[in-house]
């Protein structure tokens, strides 16, 4: 993830993932580093914040990662708990809860970008967001979503790329950056 902001030149923040009690390296391919959730802006970040899920269940901890970028939009991640127990289904049911109220949180003072593998079809974007999914993707469609206010980030398009090193395809959503008052 440093080198791919370095090349493109933009702005990082990263929140390594805890897999049974420790770091997990990356393994295919390896040599790549930490297994994690990251945030790449072209604004400058301001500040950051990453904590754990109050609802936790299986070996992976949960986390989500927020950016504050200096254009006044915060850009937010998480990876959600996969639903395949009657636990994992309620884990990632509140973990939904959980990261729609920090998004609308968020939202009531800036803009806010949320991207990110929310393993689950229903939406778990605050109310005035929209919602962009890989419905039309190939690995795993309809899981992975990316969310926007409405005010600040207009006419989302939506696409999906093949990736070699993950079980998703590449999600890629475009939306337009409305001007800000506040400058």
């Amino acid at each position: 993830v440093e080198r791919m902001a370095r090349r493109v030149g933009y702005h990082l923040r990263f929140s390594r993932v805890i897999y049974r009690g420790s770091p997990l390296q990356c393994s295919d391919p390896g040599g790549r580093g930490l297994f994690g959730d990251a945030v790449l802006t072209r604004s400058p970040i301001v500040a950051s914040a990453n904590r754990p899920f109050r609802a936790q269940s299986g070996i992976e901890q949960r986390r989500w990662l927020c950016a504050s970028t200096r254009r006044g939009v915060d850009v937010c991640t998480t990876h959600l708990n996969t639903r395949t127990t009657d636990t994992s289904i309620a884990t990632n049911d509140a973990q939904c809860t959980e990261l729609a109220a920090l998004l609308a949180r968020r939202a009531a003072d800036r803009g806010v970008v949320f991207g990110g593998d929310v393993n689950r079809l229903g939406s778990c974007a605050p109310e005035d967001a929209w919602t962009r999914t890989d419905l039309l993707g190939e690995e795993s469609p309809g899981i992975q979503h990316a969310y926007g206010s409405r005010a600040v980030l207009r006419a989302p398009s939506v696409r999906t790329v093949p990736a070699r090193y993950s079980n998703h395809d590449l999600l890629l959503v475009r939306a337009r950056l409305m001007p800000s008052r506040r400058h």
